[in-house]
This record gives C-alpha cells, sequence and structure tokens, in this order.
C-alpha cells in the first residue's frame, strides 16, 4: 500500500515544480566521412557554452553538463541551445553523433583515442582500456540527476516515515534500481549497432538497446544499496580490493551523489543530495537527447517509488536478481513484438496513473504516463522501433 493517503493534501503541483532534474549528455565528434573525429577537443567555444562543456573518457567525447531545474521543456530547451551552438562551433566538417553506439569504426580503436586530458588522470583512463573492450566504452548516454526541492522532500519523509532524506532517496534509488527493465523498455534506444562494433555474436533482429545490455556499456561490481553506509562500504572495499580502479568506474544504473564532492564518503558526511539515473541511451530523434515527455514521467516515477513500501534487504537482493535477468532479456528482445515485459509494465503504469490521478498532478505529465503506456501496447509506437525504422534509411554500414 502507498503512503498517498497520508498528505494533507495533493502533492501534483509540487511534483511537477519541485522536482529538479540536471541533465549530463554525452555525445561523440565524427568527421565528415561519418568516422570517429581524429581532431583535437575544441578549445574556443563561445562563453555561453563553455562553462556546460567538459571532456570525457576519448578525445572525440564531449559531456554537456547541465545545471538542474524543475521544468521540462526549459531543461530541454537550454539543452538544445547549448549543444546546437557547440556543434556550430565545431571544426568545418565536423559534426555530432546523435546515436548511443559509436559509428562505424574502419579498425579496432586503440589508446590513441583516449583523451590525454586532465593529464592526472590519464593513466586512470589507460588502465580502463585494459579492462573493458574500448568499443564498449564509446556507448554515450544521457545521465539524469534528480533531487526533491526542500519542500517536497520533506512532505515525503514525513508521509513515508522516512527517518531522513538520506533514506527518501535511498529508497528511490532503490525503486528505479529494480524497475530498470522499464527504463530500458521505453527509453531503449539502440536497437543495433554500426560496422566494427562487434565481430560476434551478430545480432539477428532489431533490439531495444544494446547499450543496456551485457553487449554495451560495461558494468564493474554491483552495488550495496541496504543503505547509505552499506552503499559506501562497498565501492571502498571495491577500491581496497582492485576491483575498481577509482570510485567514478562504478558503473550501476543509479549513483547515491552528494553536492560537497565525488567521493562516497561525502555522502557519510554530508549526505545524499541527489540520485543520478545512468542507463539511458540517447534519444537520436532529438538534439538533447532527451524529450520534455521522457523527463515528466521520471519525475512521476520518483515522487510515486517514494510512496512505495520499503523492502526488505533479502526483497531488493530477490528483485534485483529477477531484473537484472529481466532487463537482459528486453534489451536484447525484437523490436517489432510485444516486449515481455508488457503485461508487467503496464499494470506498473496503471499504479502510476492512479497515483498521478489522486495527486492532482498536471494534464501534461499524466500524459507522459499514457504515452508511455502507448508504448508498450503497440511495438511501432516504442522509441526503439522508431529509431530502427530511422536507421534503415541512413546510407552508413551496420
Amino acid at each position: 500500500m502507498t503512503q498517498t493517503n497520508r498528505f494533507n493534501e495533493p502533492i501534483g503541483p509540487r511534483i511537477a515544480t519541485q522536482t529538479r532534474i540536471g541533465l549530463e549528455v554525452e555525445k561523440l565528434r565524427l568527421d565528415a566521412a561519418s568516422r570517429l573525429s581524429p581532431k583535437a577537443f575544441p578549445r574556443h567555444l563561445s562563453a555561453p557554452v563553455r562553462a556546460y562543456v567538459e571532456r570525457e573518457y576519448f578525445e572525440a567525447q564531449i559531456e554537456f553538463a547541465l545545471p538542474p531545474q524543475a521544468d521540462p521543456e526549459a531543461n530541454v530547451a537550454f539543452a538544445d541551445a547549448v549543444i546546437a551552438a557547440v556543434a556550430n562551433q565545431l571544426a568545418p566538417a565536423e559534426r555530432l553523433w546523435p546515436y548511443s553506439c559509436p559509428p562505424p569504426l574502419s579498425v579496432p580503436p586503440s589508446d590513441a583515442l583516449i583523451s590525454r586530458q586532465p593529464a592526472a588522470t590519464y593513466p586512470y583512463r589507460q588502465a580502463l582500456s585494459q579492462r573493458y573492450d574500448l568499443r564498449s566504452l564509446m556507448n554515450t548516454g544521457v545521465h539524469v540527476n534528480l533531487s526533491f526541492a526542500p519542500a517536497l522532500a520533506q512532505l515525503l519523509v514525513a508521509a513515508g516515515d522516512y527517518a531522513d532524506t538520506d533514506a527518501l532517496y535511498l529508497q528511490v534509488a532503490q525503486q528505479f534500481m529494480v524497475h530498470q527493465w522499464l527504463l530500458t523498455a521505453l527509453f531503449g534506444a539502440t536497437p543495433q549497432s554500426f560496422a566494427g562494433y562487434r565481430q560476434s555474436p551478430a545480432l539477428a533482429h532489431p533490439v531495444r538497446s544494446i547499450r543496456s545490455s551485457s553487449l554495451g556499456f560495461p558494468t564493474s561490481i554491483h552495488g550495496d544499496y541496504r543503505s547509505v553506509a552499506h552503499y559506501v562500504q562497498r565501492i571502498e572495499a571495491a577500491l581496497a580490493q582492485g576491483e575498481l580502479v577509482r570510485a567514478s568506474q562504478y558503473y550501476e544504473s543509479v549513483r547515491l551523489k552528494s553536492s560537497a564532492g565525488k567521493a562516497p564518503r561525502h555522502l557519510l558526511t554530508a549526505g545524499v543530495s541527489h540520485i543520478e539515473l545512468r542507463a539511458f541511451d540517447l534519444n537520436p530523434l532529438t538534439t538533447s537527447g532527451v524529450t520534455p515527455a521522457q523527463l515528466r514521467l521520471i519525475q512521476l516515477l520518483a515522487a510515486y517509488f517514494a510512496t512505495q513500501p520499503a523492502l526488505s534487504p533479502a526483497a531488493f537482493d530477490a528483485q534485483m536478481a529477477e531484473t537484472r535477468q529481466l532487463n537482459e532479456t528486453v534489451a536484447l528482445e525484437d523490436v517489432r513484438a510485444p516486449s515481455v515485459s508488457q503485461a508487467r509494465g503496464l499494470a506498473l503504469l496503471a499504479q502510476v496513473a492512479a497515483f498521478a490521478e489522486a495527486q492532482q498532478v498536471p494534464t501534461v505529465m499524466r500524459q507522459s504516463v499514457h504515452q508511455a503506456q502507448r508504448a508498450l501496447q503497440a511495438s511501432t509506437a516504442s522509441l526503439a522501433y522508431q529509431v530502427w525504422t530511422q536507421q534503415r534509411k541512413l546510407p552508413l554500414p551496420f
């Protein structure tokens, strides 16, 4: 049973205006032949966009780190403007690749493609190249940093009898983890790879998300979400044992974050300020890699997940074992057929829709739920199917 009956008044308007999202959008630069650009990272970007541009693992890779705000329309519009401005300032004939899977690769990528800057962290990037296939590390995506404004967080803490906001964010993180299959089914957008990505096995059909499968971005370790302390201890133990080179190598689909800094121990001293959702393919039908409707659904899911009963450690572990299997199946299933998660996803979305109605969320936010329901009900309405249809028209080798 949810805790929605504990609210003195519907919180829908607060969900829409007090659930902040900060986007991190990764993209690769291409040359005129639609190959990975050999040119150096752009150093002469205009001042208005320079603050939002960061280096990434590869020299040809750009990350757009954008400020948090609650309005999805404004969020995406700002991201579109920054990314478009940077695209216009790239070297002649260069452009930004819209897909998560890397562009056609004529030869296997080598360490020469790894960014040398910042020099202090270059050894770390080199170490990763010894652990992972560089083609997998070329998978780009969108990271969604989500936080509740203090007033909304206080309401959710009180309604759910949470000890504090750390417990609230831990609950939401757990729920996003165990429902990763739903996000893959709805937002998967890498139905096939391009030439040179994988030698084998060849995929027999277009899939939902190569990036979110075992063929996509690599995983490091499984996290421990029993408590914030357990979460930190798991990462620190992995660092001590050599399972991780740096904490940033922790690649689970959800991270707990602190505004005090990137070191996991800051979570224990300064607390959890937000969660980072990492498992979103770039939506190649957009400039920013994401749509307002996608962000609205994430905002609504976060509030809904906050009202769900807490999972015991044993229940969470059991659900995660099932989720990892289901997510792999969903990621690699044929996009031309209904998802194996269809019934389960529609049942969950029906509950989210009822929550949205009871909490009187704005109509436009409810429409994001209806759009998600249609995507599960009709194969051709899914994002992965639409991207596959677009890719079939490209004059590029696959």
